[in-house]
């Protein structure tokens, strides 16, 4: 399950799918890191606010929230708290 938000992300609100880097393990660990793949519709993944940009307004900048988003096994990329998108 993820919970917190990520902000910033190009693509945000309008992306079907996002690799996302979460913290599985201990804080301060650099290995305690895992890479998922979510897609667009997952219970407990919103968009938020649209930034504001100035300038560079082809792409739409916005938040990611995660709201006891629950992911499964499967969309694991890599290993589990590796830190590392490695097999």
């Amino acid at each position: 399950m993820i919970n917190g938000a990520k902000n910033f992300i190009t693509h945000g609100k309008s992306g079907d799918v996002a690799v996302v880097i979460v913290r599985t393990g201990e804080l301060l660990d650099s290995h305690g890191m895992t890479a998922f793949v979510v897609e667009r519709g997952t219970p407990g993944l919103f968009a938020g606010k649209k930034e504001n940009k100035l300038g560079m307004r082809a792409s739409e900048t916005a938040e990611m929230i995660f709201d006891n988003c629950r992911i499964h096994k499967s969309q694991i990329l890599g290993k589990l708290e590796t830190g590392s998108f490695n097999p």
